[in-house]
């Protein structure tokens, strides 16, 4: 059989498992949702067809190294592979995102007072998150916030409805991680403990404020075969 035809066949098997994955999210909306939540859609596609390329010639690659000559068997071979690496993305996705907070822009803010103790520096008892509509605009039908304990166990949580800003919400005692989901965006944790090192050095308020940004990795990923990413991650920064 001619090695070319082998190869195309071994190809189309490649990208066989990736136009199915892009047929569902056609399908189910995900597409849509993908291009119009970016100022620019032809980053996302070109993702998307960086995906197929790799996937054709993995899937091409390996029908040829095993010198098969039966086209059924060079279009499974070429499906394997791939198959294969969208599993393993998909698999990669599926943990919150740890936010290390940086030092400024926001959509919600946590405040509260810093105080030093022993050279260290932690959050008092009475601590705030200001809500800002601009997070919950759009697709907000699960977005919330959830404060968890040192056991990993929900304190709290506090739904976060579409469009509507619910205003201060009080970060109850004990908690330290702060669990933010939604909007289109990773689901993202943030270390309380962690922060003491982070605040500023000077006593007084502090915010904390949180935003979500568009990540072109994320379009790659997905492309890849990694389903639970969305769009958007969160970033948390000390406001200035």
């Amino acid at each position: 059989m001619n090695k070319v035809v082998i190869a195309l066949v071994g190809g189309f098997g490649g990208i066989a498992p990736s136009l199915v994955d892009k047929a569902q999210a056609l399908y189910s909306g995900d597409v849509e949702k993908w291009l119009t939540t970016t100022a620019n859609p032809w980053i996302s596609v070109a993702c998307a067809l960086a995906a197929i390329v790799v996937f054709f010639i993995i899937g091409g690659a390996i029908a040829l190294i095993y010198r098969e000559q039966q086209l059924q068997k060079a279009l499974l071979l070429g499906i394997g592979a791939p198959a294969l690496i969208m599993a393993a993305a998909q698999g990669s996705a599926a943990n919150p995102r740890p936010i290390e907070v940086s030092p400024a822009a926001s959509l919600f803010g946590i405040v509260g007072v810093a105080y030093a103790q022993d050279g260290t520096r932690s959050l008092p008892p009475r601590v705030e998150l200001k809500v800002n509509p601009g997070w919950t605009q759009g697709e907000c039908q699960t977005c919330d916030i959830k404060f968890l304990g040192g056991d990993g166990q929900i304190i709290s949580s506090e739904p976060l409805p579409n469009g509507q800003a619910p205003g201060a919400v009080n970060v109850p005692l004990g908690t330290e991680t702060i669990l933010l989901s939604g909007a289109n965006a990773n689901t993202a944790t943030v270390d309380v403990r962690d922060l003491g090192a982070r605040l500023p050095q000077t006593q007084g308020p502090v915010t904390l404020d949180v935003n979500v940004n568009r990540s072109y990795w994320n379009d790659l990923s997905r492309s890849f075969g990694a389903k639970a990413v969305q769009p958007y991650d969160f970033s948390v920064d000390v406001a200035k």
